[in-house]
């Protein structure tokens, strides 16, 4: 399939996101520092596989997009969200919610590994290998490659997929000792992360380049 980018998402496509329980969204960025780097690329999927792909204007945050991205009746399902969230606050004044992570999700329920990567979580719950061939790209180019645009669609494509999985996963597990259940701990733990965002945004992340606090350090 040929994508092309937009500068919003069209009128048809946000109806049919806007009914939806949960949208898949990804970014590509132009580094990881808040405040010097910037979104160069958005990337919005539903389960119905349309992709939207939007190359933002600096200058202001595109109203279709942001209609979605603060719609509460649409969950907003990133694989990194601390990361991603951070940047459109920061990038395009955007304050998103809700939203969750499968990181977190893979990190709770997937204890028998350290690979809690989006292509890791590929290949062992879909079965499907995704190429990493295009990660380091210059996504802030006013021109990208099919080919680029393809890799960049591949991060949102199977996400939903990847979220009801680990979704299904968490709630299967039996209790633990202390009686509470991993859906519970992921509740606790998804609803952390807006405080975490709000705290690397205000420059309280003093670890890992910005991505840790040692707020809550002894």
């Amino acid at each position: 399939m040929d994508y092309k980018l937009c500068d919003d998402i069209n009128e048809s496509l946000l109806s049919k996101f806007l009914n939806e329980k949960e949208i898949a969204v990804d970014t590509e960025l132009h580094g990881l520092q808040l405040y010097r780097d910037e979104i160069c690329l958005i990337q919005i999927c539903d389960d119905k596989e349309n992709v939207c792909l939007i190359k933002p204007n600096k200058k202001y945050a595109p109203k279709n997009l942001i209609r979605l991205l603060t719609e509460p009746s649409v969950k907003k399902i990133f694989h990194f969200a601390l990361t991603d969230v951070s940047f459109f606050k920061t990038s395009l004044n955007i304050d998103v919610t809700p939203f969750c992570c499968t990181k977190v999700m893979s990190k709770l329920i997937r204890t028998y590994t350290q690979n809690h990567g989006l292509k890791d979580l590929s290949l062992e719950l879909l079965n499907l290998e995704i190429s990493k061939d295009q990660q380091q790209t210059n996504w802030s180019e006013s021109s990208l490659t099919n080919k680029q645009l393809k890799y960049a669609a591949s991060d949102v494509l199977n996400l939903l997929k990847i979220y009801k999985i680990l979704e299904k996963m968490i709630e299967k597990r039996e209790p633990l000792r202390t009686g509470i259940t991993i859906k519970e701990l992921n509740y606790k733990a998804q609803s952390i992360l807006p405080g975490l965002v709000d705290l690397f945004v205000n420059g309280y992340g003093d670890k890992n380049s910005g991505w840790e606090t040692s707020l809550f350090s002894h």
